[in-house]
Order: structure tokens, then C-alpha cells, then sequence
């Protein structure tokens, strides 16, 4: 079980499609803006993603994980699937 280790830029956008967010915007740099909206279709969170071609730092991670809301245990559920 890789946990928190070993997430590339398609696992962590996967798990965040499968999670209700959708890509909004390119940001500066290689960073991208995903978004969940609420049920009145305002933007409810915002996840900053760095598109990287190898795995992200545990502590990257971890704040993505943060500004998810999705709980950590989540995370590491699916990453175990």
C-alpha cells in the first residue's frame, strides 16, 4: 500500500474527479485550479495542482489534501484500491 507516497499528477486529478472537483483554470507556472461546486453551483473548494511528471513530496501532497477537505483516510482508501 503506497499511502501518501508515490502519487503522480494523474492519480491525484483522478481521485479528485472521482470526488466531485473538475478542472477550472491554468494558473501560472505548471499549476492548474480544480473546483467542486456546491449545490447552488458556486465554487464550494479550490485544489491548486502542479502538473509534475514524477511523484509528488508527501508534504505537496498533504496540502492538497488539505484544501480537498477530503479526508485523509479517503485518500490513502483509494490509493490502496
Amino acid at each position: 500500500m503506497r499511502r501518501l507516497n508515490n502519487w503522480s499528477y494523474q492519480n491525484v486529478t483522478d481521485f479528485l474527479k472521482e470526488n466531485g472537483f473538475s478542472f477550472f483554470e491554468e494558473l501560472p507556472g505548471s499549476h492548474e485550479r480544480w473546483i467542486k461546486r456546491g449545490a447552488d453551483d458556486v465554487p464550494d473548494r479550490r485544489v491548486e495542482v502542479k502538473f509534475i511528471h514524477r511523484e509528488y513530496p508527501v508534504r505537496t501532497l498533504k496540502t492538497i489534501i488539505r484544501q480537498s477537505g477530503i479526508n485523509q483516510k479517503e485518500w490513502t482508501k483509494w490509493a490502496g484500491s
